[in-house]
């Protein structure tokens, strides 16, 4: 389980998140959505490690990010929104160089699933830097869960993609449900609503809204009205 109690995070005189409380159940897709700014990469990179709370404090199954950072780390996998990559390094020696990182009994039966998965087996010994822009997301997701953590945390993983590369993505994001714990920053409502058991809506650095993605789609759709004022003069002609 994962679990933020209290957490804010300040950057100088912005604060980026205050005061979140949320827990994420073993197993379920969670999503995240939110405008820019909202504080959403901030939440995940403070799961990742990358950041630490200003105050409260983050735990993935019952360890506290902040004081054990390698534990923490070998149960999570991350796709961040802009992956950055060994572009020299063909597909299969750039998972090799991760694999020893992450694991030294990983080996090249691995690697090999680990690139079907994501269908880039057939470009195992082409080099990164030939990649178009939906290969290269689909080799950073094959780091992100070579070592296969049990929970994978995706930044926007289908964020101008073309149509066929997201939806191989959200294919394999679906395949994982109940297997493992998914943490998902999306902009795309549909996106949330097909993949996710609950999400969380963020704005101003706050958790707004919490729920299943169908219940949050129907107070949404509850709540929308609009108002239409009409010009006198425009009243006085229409008679």
């Amino acid at each position: 389980m994962i679990e933020f109690k209290g957490v804010t995070k300040r950057f100088g005189e912005i604060t980026a998140l205050k005061g979140i409380d949320l827990k994420i159940e073993t197993g379920e897709i969670f999503g995240i959505a939110g405008p820019n700014g909202a504080g959403k990469t901030t939440l995940v990179r403070m799961l990742c490690a990358a950041l630490h709370p200003d105050s409260g404090a983050v735990f993935v199954n019952g360890v506290n990010v902040s004081e054990n950072e390698v534990l923490v780390k070998r149960y999570i996998g991350y796709l961040p929104e802009e992956p950055n990559l060994y572009e020299r390094l063909t597909a299969r020696r750039f998972l090799q160089f991760f694999g020893r990182l992450y694991d030294p009994d990983i080996g090249e039966e691995r690697i090999k699933e680990v690139l079907g998965l994501v269908g880039l087996l057939d470009r195992a010994e082409s080099p990164i830097s030939t990649f178009s822009k939906g290969m290269r997301h689909r080799i950073s997701l094959a780091r992100a869960i070579l070592h296969d953590p049990p929970i994978l945390i995706l930044d926007e993983p289908t964020m101008g993609l073309d149509p066929a590369v997201a939806t191989a993505i959200r294919d394999l994001v679906y395949s994982m449900k109940g297997e493992k714990t998914v943490v998902l920053c999306t902009h795309y409502m549909d996106e949330a609503e097909r993949l996710c058991d609950r999400m969380a809506i963020l704005n101003q650095g706050r958790v707004v809204a919490l729920g299943t993605p169908e219940r949050l789609k129907e107070d949404v759709s509850k709540t929308l009205g609009k108002e239409v004022t009409l010009d006198e003069a425009f009243v006085h002609y229409t008679r």
